[in-house]
């Protein structure tokens, strides 16, 4: 074990034990600070964070708009990150007493079809919340993730979402394990907006060609599991509104490349407009662009 490693466990213990305590409202203000020392003082990728804004809403990086913008994305990561710290102290944590869910037939109906069902949302607001959100209204969840660097901090993240009623497994071993989930016709849940590399499906994400990950598309073809979109948007201190939308039409025209980027852009297409209504949820210190599409 790296003696780096070592540190930063137990500064998380520290936090969760200095903020364990505080009411909701105050966690909320200690949150915005954080993030506003983030913002403000350490930068961690500020001005990525400028560069994608600017790139996006048509501003310069300079510009007042960008960077108010960039703090209250910052101030929401520090709210998210206090409030998971503080879910992470409590053994037996009552999700469903923070969350308003609009939408929940949607899976009800969903998994009807007895095909699982492929539930698709990116890196916007508290969007480990929402996985526990789907457990708690009685959906089996299984979710897909990498390892965190810091192992042991790893296994506390894992514990954590096991306790919020959570299956996880790593994307290493991910394909075989997600069938076996859908056959028992489970919900997987998947994040949607990482760059995918030279072998992910280029679509227009916020009006930029984005490589984005084929699986959602391609398992939904494969399977005839629905696809639902689904996101998860603060509405105060510790509060939140969870919003399932209606599943894509995913029904195979008999040309598989061409259905996985008409599946892809469509929800991708979905993502993109909750991060223009809301852009200070969204995960902006991504390099969400990082693959340059090729040349036609």
């Amino acid at each position: 074990m790296k003696l780096s490693h070592l540190f930063e466990y137990v500064g998380l213990r520290l936090l969760m034990l200095l903020t364990r305590w505080l009411s909701p409202q105050l966690a909320s203000l200690v949150g915005n600070k954080l993030g506003d020392l983030t913002f403000f003082v350490i930068r961690i990728r500020k001005q990525l964070v400028l560069a994608h804004l600017a790139r996006v809403f048509n501003h310069s990086a300079d510009d007042s708009n960008s960077k108010y913008m960039a703090r209250a994305i910052y101030q929401q990561l520090g709210q998210t990150a206090i409030e998971h710290v503080r879910l992470l102290t409590q053994r037996k944590p009552k999700v469903l007493d923070r969350l308003t869910i609009s939408g929940e037939e949607i899976i009800v109906e969903a998994r009807r079809k007895g095909n699982g069902v492929i539930l698709v949302t990116g890196h916007f607001g508290y969007w480990e919340l929402l996985g526990a959100a789907v457990a708690g209204i009685g959906h089996p969840i299984t979710v897909v993730g990498k390892d965190l660097h810091n192992p042991i901090i790893n296994h506390l993240i894992l514990e954590g979402r096991e306790r919020l009623g959570m299956n996880v497994i790593n994307m290493t071993s991910a394909p075989s394990k997600i069938l076996k989930e859908l056959r028992k016709n489970n919900c997987i849940g998947l994040l949607i907006d990482q760059d995918a590399g030279p072998g992910g499906v280029f679509v227009n994400f916020l009006g930029i060609k984005a490589s984005t990950y084929q699986g959602p598309a391609l398992l939904a073809l494969r399977t005839g599991a629905p696809i639902v979109p689904c996101f998860i948007i603060r509405s105060g201190p510790e509060n939140h509104q969870v919003h399932f939308e209606n599943p894509i039409e995913t029904t195979p025209t008999g040309n598989e490349s061409e259905d996985i980027k008409r599946i892809t852009q469509t929800y991708t297409d979905i993502l993109a407009q909750y991060i223009l209504n809301y852009p200070d949820h969204w995960f902006w210190v991504h390099r969400r662009w990082k693959t340059k599409a090729p040349a036609t």
